[in-house]
C-alpha cells in the first residue's frame, strides 16, 4: 500500500484526492481507528436471556506507564441509573467483564446532577485499568502525552471519530451480539475552550466501508464515549493522537426533522496525568 503525506495530499485536485481516500490507503485508517475503540455495554444480572439495557463506546489511554479507561460521564451515568433500577448488572467492555464499573472509577464529570441537564463539567468519565484487564478487552491504546496536552485540532483539520451506535446492534442468538462500527473523516467546524465540534457535509461523503453511505436521519446514539482522533504523520509514518472523547451525536430522526448533523467531543486535555478530570474553564 501506498502510503501519502499531508503535503502530497494537499497538493492534489479534489479529484484525485478523492480517489486515493476511496483507495486502500484511505480504508486503512477507519481499520487502525476501529482497533482503539470498544464497546461497552450492561444487562440485568439474571440468568435469562440477555436485555441490554444500554451501551456506549469507550477506548484505553496510556499515560506514561498508566492505563486507563476512557468513556463519557453521561454513558456511567445511564450505568448508574440503570443500576439504581435494576439492582446488580452485568457489564461488558469489548471481551472483559466487569462486575462492578464504580469500584474501578477514578474521575467522572457531571456526576450529582440529573441526567436532563446542562453540562457542568467535562462529559468524561476515566477508570483505573490493569495490564490484565487492558489485554482481556484487546483494544490498541491511545497514547497521551508525557507533558501537556498539544494544541487541540485547527477549524478545517481533518479529525476522525468512531463507535458503536445502538442502531447498528444486531442479537444474533440469545447469548450473542454483534456490534457495528461507525467511523468517519471529517473536518472540525468549531472549537471551544472546552469541546471540538465536527459538522457533517454529504457533499463530500466518501463510502470507504463499501457498504453504502448512511442515510439521512441516521442515528449515531451510542458511539459516545468513543474518541476524536487526529492524524499525525512523522518518521513517514501516519499515527493518532487524541484529540477529545464523544460527548454528542445525531438520534434517529426522519429525514424531514433533519437540519444538520453534527458531532460534538470534550477536549482530551481534561483528562489530567493521574486520570483525575479537570473542572470546565
Amino acid at each position: 500500500m501506498r502510503v501519502y503525506s499531508p503535503d502530497q495530499l494537499n497538493a492534489m485536485a479534489d479529484d484525485e484526492r478523492k480517489a486515493v481516500l476511496e483507495s486502500e490507503f484511505g480504508r486503512s485508517f477507519h481499520i487502525s481507528a476501529a482497533e482503539h475503540v470498544a464497546w461497552i455495554f450492561w444487562t440485568p444480572h439474571t440468568d435469562e436471556p440477555r436485555e441490554i439495557l444500554d451501551q456506549g463506546s469507550a477506548f484505553i489511554l496510556r499515560r506514561e506507564d498508566k492505563l486507563f479507561l476512557v468513556t463519557a460521564a453521561h454513558v456511567y451515568r445511564g450505568y448508574l441509573e440503570d443500576r439504581k433500577q435494576h439492582g446488580s448488572l452485568y457489564c461488558q467492555v469489548q471481551n472483559c467483564t466487569v462486575r462492578d464499573l464504580s469500584d474501578h472509577l477514578i474521575a467522572c464529570g457531571n456526576l450529582d446532577i440529573p441526567l436532563d441537564e446542562p453540562d457542568r463539567d467535562p462529559d468524561i468519565a476515566v477508570f483505573r485499568l490493569t495490564p490484565g484487564a487492558a489485554e482481556r478487552i484487546a483494544r490498541k491504546p491511545i497514547n497521551g502525552p508525557k507533558g501537556a496536552w498539544p494544541a487541540p485540532p485547527n477549524v478545517g483539520e481533518t479529525v476522525m471519530f468512531a463507535g458503536f451506535p445502538g442502531q447498528a446492534r444486531i442479537m444474533t442468538e440469545p447469548d450473542e451480539i454483534s456490534f457495528g462500527m461507525y467511523s468517519a473523516m471529517t473536518p472540525v467546524t468549531s472549537t471551544t475552550d472546552h469541546q471540538i465540534s465536527c459538522r457533517f457535509d454529504r457533499e463530500y461523503w466518501i463510502d470507504a466501508h463499501r457498504l453504502g453511505l448512511p442515510p439521512l436521519g441516521y442515528g449515531l446514539g451510542g458511539i459516545s464515549g468513543g474518541p476524536l482522533l487526529i492524524p499525525d504523520f512523522r518518521d513517514g509514518a501516519w499515527s493518532w493522537r487524541l484529540g477529545g472523547v464523544i460527548s454528542q451525536a445525531p438520534p434517529k430522526r426522519p429525514p424531514k426533522d433533519v437540519l444538520f448533523d453534527s458531532v460534538i467531543s470534550h477536549r482530551a486535555e481534561y483528562i489530567l496525568p493521574d486520570g483525575t478530570v479537570a473542572k470546565l474553564r
